[in-house]
């Protein structure tokens, strides 16, 4: 794979990075007719200038809101009340995060690709809120006493190679539809570079890959098998084995005796979203894809579906390719339990979103300089960083530039296990309540 993998020729320095951020945090808290919720916002000369109450929310962590402060503060008597702090983080607008976000990525042209083409993964993870009894769309039930729980989905297209979330959106628990979300985020999304998007079982759909094309971008997408109720059921595909095949095929929402006996076809039920054939359509749309089945073990395989020509991109291609979405896994986890994303500091659905683009901010500023010590120097044989804890020493430098964060970084390294797998065990798991933080 590391063949294929082309890499970048230009490395910023950690410093260099942390300026990079230091600079659009100025940028941003330096407009507050544009970025705060009143112009008069900030203007007065105050402890919580708009400045420091954006960095203190960069530098959450799981503690409680008055333990954050004190850490912040450096346990000064000139630290600020949590209702002080309260006050002035309600002035700032989410755009204000949102704009961070965006102006921090790394520019996909300093990155590393896969034969010429940045790789995205596309996922979402939900994400434990407070319970809030006025927003029904937000929570769910569990358990036999159907105990209410609130949540929040993320959505992210995620680059597997560099470690860094590229976009995100939002979904209340209730409006959840991550093949929606994709579609909407492909449709958004300014490609730098030509960009293969990979994604899991749930974004099986036609509608999926016709957006993707549509972009000009190429995708692999897991499907269900043949022998499963999916989208590759009835098109004559082989039941055992693996394979490689190209299929053509038209769409269409009509429902004649020709159009069933012509196998060509597929029919699209009205309910089903094809925003390339209204429901009521006579159209027939042509659609081809390209089938691979690949073999995972012995007795196991899994179903892609690609518009990757086979010329350039063997079935193994596609397999490693598909193996690298992992990564954004991963990521989600360390997420939640490097950064705290399921420990928030207020129940208000606002205050919320701006932690999470804190959290991703932060996350991406720690990835983008773990890279750089990976990169700037060979590690060990068979040893990785540990990206864990490489995110909680540069949560530190954020705060203190005289940590050398470099060589900390390189003390930390992982064993690489090679061919591993484990069954995932999913369990829905509830806010952790303002009580129970660390102190």
């Amino acid at each position: 794979m590391s063949n294929n993998i082309k890499k970048s020729k230009t490395l910023q320095t950690s410093h260099e990075i942390k300026q990079n951020l230091e600079h659009h945090i100025h940028s941003i808290t330096d407009q507050p007719e544009i970025f705060a919720q009143s112009p008069l916002d900030f203007s007065r000369n105050r402890k919580l200038s708009f400045e420091t109450t954006l960095k203190i929310i960069l530098s959450f962590g799981g503690q409680s809101l008055s333990s954050e402060l004190l850490s912040y503060f450096d346990f000064t008597l000139q630290t600020p009340t949590a209702s002080a702090f309260v006050q002035a983080r309600s002035k700032i607008k989410i755009e204000a995060f949102k704009q961070l976000f965006y102006r921090t990525i790394p520019s996909s042209n300093q990155n590393k690709q896969y034969k010429g083409y940045q790789l995205l993964a596309h996922d979402g993870s939900d994400i434990n809120i407070p319970y809030d009894e006025n927003d029904p769309e937000s929570h769910y039930t569990i358990g036999k006493f159907d105990k209410p729980v609130g949540s929040f989905h993320l959505n992210a297209f995620y680059d597997p190679l560099n470690k860094y979330y590229a976009s995100v959106n939002f979904q209340k628990i209730r409006q959840l539809d991550e093949r929606s979300s994709l579609c909407q985020m492909v449709d958004e999304f300014t490609f730098e570079k030509p960009t293969i998007i990979i994604a899991d079982r749930g974004h099986e759909s036609f509608n999926v890959y016709e957006h993707i094309r549509k972009s000009g971008q190429k995708f692999i997408i897991r499907v269900k098998d043949t022998k499963s109720n999916g989208l590759l059921k009835g098109l004559g595909l082989p039941q055992k084995g693996t394979f490689d095949k190209e299929v053509n095929l038209w769409l269409t929402r009509r429902q004649t005796n020709k159009i069933k006996a012509d196998k060509s076809y597929q029919f699209l039920r009205k309910k089903a979203k094809f925003d390339y054939l209204p429901p009521n359509s006579k159209e027939s749309y042509p659609v081809s894809l390209r089938v691979v089945r690949i073999k995972l073990s012995e007795d196991s395989y899994e179903s892609l579906v690609t518009n990757l020509d086979s010329f350039t991109f063997k079935s193994e291609d596609l397999k490693v390719l598909y193996h690298l979405r992992w990564g954004i896994e991963t990521s989600f986890r360390e997420l939640k339990y490097a950064l705290g994303l399921n420990q928030f500091h207020s129940k208000k659905l606002e205050f919320i979103i701006q932690e999470i683009y804190a959290r991703l901010i932060i996350y991406n500023f720690s990835m983008e300089i773990a890279q750089v010590v990976a990169l700037s120097a060979p590690l060990k044989q068979f040893y990785q960083l540990n990206f864990t804890q490489a995110i909680g020493i540069c949560k530190r430098f954020f705060l203190d530039q005289t940590v050398n964060v470099e060589i900390l970084i390189r003390r930390y390294l992982l064993p690489i296990r090679q061919n591993r797998s484990d069954q995932r065990n999913i369990t829905k798991k509830k806010f952790v309540g303002f009580l129970y933080r660390i102190a």
